[in-house]
């Protein structure tokens, strides 16, 4: 009865659109898909390439380098979204991002192997940039009550086509070579920037806020953002490590790139299936009916059984693969959804502060302060490192659950 009624709401909600912004999501959707369905060929190329050149202590190099890149990346894309419309800003984004993937690739092949760094942290950089445009875009195209029903549908998309790009990977790649698919990936990205084309003129900017600072616009609410923070934090220790003991096993399993390619896309391709689930079956009910607290307290405990049973089962590579398939389909799904509803006991300026500090400054903060970590922790300490960063996360979401009660009764009692 509950999907019954939610498809007559999406029927209904579609059917009610302009024609214009019927094609508006259509191109939006299919940018998304295309997005999606590419991005296992350009990550799971870099990936075994990176790893099989280098080894698993390059990879918390490549996300430090990463992470100041996108830093540098944001900056610049700020500065020209305030002159150039959104579409023609895209499109010179994706023809940017290809040439820099094939003549990164073009060196790697004839230079030296050090430009499998440049081709990872591309990687890393253009599949942020990309899909925060498009969906930058589409908030500004919908009114919120039509985004509540556009958003699941329009997400169920993206993620059958990072299914069907993965599996693709793992099916073709012995036959077709990593380098047929690096250039594939490199088609389908350009033809996402003509696909954009067709979205409406819409102007979106990153920032959202010309009058207040991030740091001014939550005032008041500083131990609310910081506990925000706290978990963000945490729980990208808890995930980068397990993507890192992840390398270790599939390096050690697989000699060539090739086979890591393959293995790889396997992976991934269950990953995306695994955030599906979640999305379409899971998470209506667990956001509807189970209480914040609970589900917030669920997810790390998942993560820490996940973990701990699986090296129970096996020290292998098949046993870290499922836990790192559990790591990232619930990231994707779940503790997305379930951080974005925090947000909603906010005013607009201060959800624009917070989000500024907890998704932006702290993500970026954790994945480079994780990366040095790893690059000097001995593998013997991994595993007691992920327990105690799921400790610390449970630990923090006290004052954090404490303090999303009190704005929440707030803003309610104010409304």
């Amino acid at each position: 009865m509950g999907i019954s009624k939610k498809i007559k709401e999406v029927h209904h909600t579609i059917t009610g659109l302009k024609w214009s912004e019927k094609v508006n999501l259509l191109s939006i959707g299919a940018t998304l898909f295309l997005l999606f369905f590419s991005y296992p060929f350009m990550r799971t190329t870099t990936t075994s390439l990176l790893l099989t050149h280098h080894g698993v202590k390059a990879s918390p190099y490549a996300w430090i380098y990463s992470v100041l890149c996108l830093s540098i990346i944001v900056s610049v894309f700020n500065h020209f979204q305030k002159k150039i419309r959104a579409q023609r800003l895209y499109l010179f984004s994706t023809l940017v991002t290809c040439a820099s993937f094939l003549i990164s690739y073009s060196f790697f092949k004839t230079l030296s192997s050090l430009w499998a760094y440049p081709l990872y942290v591309l990687k890393e950089v253009y599949i942020v940039m990309l899909v925060h445009s498009v969906l930058g875009h589409l908030n500004a195209s919908v009114h919120e009550e039509q985004a509540k029903v556009i958003y699941g549908p329009l997400g169920a998309v993206g993620s059958i086509g990072g299914i069907l790009g993965a599996f693709s990977v793992s099916a073709f790649v012995q036959d077709w070579g990593e380098q047929n698919f690096l250039y594939l990936g490199v088609a389908i990205i350009i033809l996402t920037g003509f696909v954009f084309l067709k979205t409406k003129n819409k102007e979106v900017h990153l920032v959202e806020s010309k009058s207040h600072s991030p740091l001014t616009s939550i005032k008041g609410i500083k131990s609310f953002v910081f506990s925000v923070a706290a978990i963000v934090i945490l729980s990208q220790f808890v995930i980068n490590i397990g993507n890192y003991q992840f390398n270790i096993y599939l390096n050690d399993a697989f000699s060539d790139s090739l086979g890591k390619t393959q293995f790889l896309g396997q992976v991934y391709g269950w990953i995306n299936s695994c955030s599906l689930l979640i999305q379409v079956l899971l998470l209506p009910l667990l956001l509807k009916f189970v209480p914040p607290y609970l589900t917030h307290l669920a997810i790390p405990l998942v993560y820490g059984l996940s973990y701990f049973v699986g090296m129970a089962f096996g020290d292998g590579l098949m046993p870290m693969a499922i836990t790192f398939v559990v790591f990232k389909g619930l990231d994707y799904s779940l503790f997305g959804a379930a951080k974005e509803l925090l947000y909603y006991a906010l005013t607009d300026i201060q959800k624009y502060g917070a989000k500024y500090v907890a998704d932006m400054i702290s993500y970026r903060l954790a994945k480079g302060v994780i990366s040095l970590v790893l690059i000097k922790l001995p593998s013997s300490m991994i595993g007691g490192l992920l327990g105690l960063s799921v400790i610390a996360w449970i630990i923090c979401l006290v004052p954090l659950l404490r303090s999303y009660k009190k704005l929440h009764l707030y803003k309610k009692e104010n409304s």
